[in-house]
């Protein structure tokens, strides 16, 4: 858990920003923290985890926000009783969220917190991910991913090859896990950088997709591009086919949890406290 006190002060201190070569459609600031945004179909509006302070704190200060597909806020504190939430999922009519070492469960429709399953211990629950049948979370700190069904949250699988696994997307049959690297260190770089890694459901195998990326954090599809970013410089990534990486954009350092919809990639700029949706040229 040190290298989490040295977190926001060493990159706000150390880490340059590049000019972005996407197109804004809007950025709506004001949130503390925010870490990950989900966008909820049946109710055609997005889901904001926001940790407000420091992303280990136990505090209570933690909520999930609303904002409209245009960036209006629709409900700044919309569930709250959380502590430091991060990645985020909609299944089934229900939101979950990565909180620490619970996964939190809330009314889609409501913002009511339904339950808080403790993961018995993790450490730092990170990301979730989906495939409509069961949840996937992430703990960064443990090398462990969780996963949640009918009602049970267990451990899944565990090893030191997860590398510190952050990131989590389901992608046609396969969980992609995104590495942080290995040899995590005070300001939160690593020895190593991460890879992005691939799952099999049903033989637990694990295989790289895409080797040395950096610290891995958001994973998506946009526009059927599989993108990822790099939490530590911003930088975002299109991995190919054939497992090469080419830079596509270039954020503030502590871009999070990259999402994307119907052409849009939604950034959560933790340290700047804002959300943006962007176009890709």
């Amino acid at each position: 858990m040190q290298p989490l006190k040295h977190l926001t002060a060493a990159l706000l201190l150390g880490l340059s920003t590049l000019p972005s070569t996407a197109g804004s459609l809007w950025s709506t600031d004001g949130f503390d923290m925010p870490e990950s945004v989900a966008y909820d179909p049946v109710r055609d509006r997005l889901i904001v985890s926001v940790m407000e302070g420091a992303p280990n704190a136990v505090d209570g200060n933690g909520h999930l926000a609303l904002l409209s597909t245009g960036g209006k806020i629709i409900d700044a504190s919309w569930a709250t009783g959380m502590d430091a939430p991060k990645g985020l999922a909609v299944m089934n009519g229900q939101v979950f969220a990565a909180d620490l070492t619970s996964l939190r469960i809330v009314d889609a429709e409501t913002g009511e917190l339904l339950q808080s399953l403790p993961a018995e211990g993790s450490v730092f629950l990170n990301d979730v991910t989906t495939n409509g049948r069961e949840i996937f979370v992430s703990d960064m700190m443990t090398n462990t991913i969780w996963r949640y069904a009918e009602g049970t949250f267990e451990k899944w699988l565990e090893g030191p090859e997860l590398s510190n696994p952050n990131g989590l997307y389901w992608d046609d049959g396969r969980l992609l896990v995104g590495a942080w690297g290995k040899g995590l260190k005070n300001d939160f770089t690593t020895e190593a950088p991460g890879s992005l890694l691939a799952v099999d459901p049903a033989t637990k195998a694990i295989s790289v997709v895409a080797r040395d990326i950096g610290n891995i954090d958001g994973i998506t599809r946009l526009n059927g591009r599989l993108v990822l970013n790099d939490w530590i410089n911003g930088k975002v990534f299109e991995i190919g086919t054939d497992g090469s990486s080419t830079e596509i954009m270039s954020e503030p350092a502590g871009l999070a949890d990259i999402s994307a919809r119907d052409g849009v990639l939604y950034l959560p700029h933790m340290l700047e406290g804002r959300i943006e949706a962007v176009t890709l040229d």
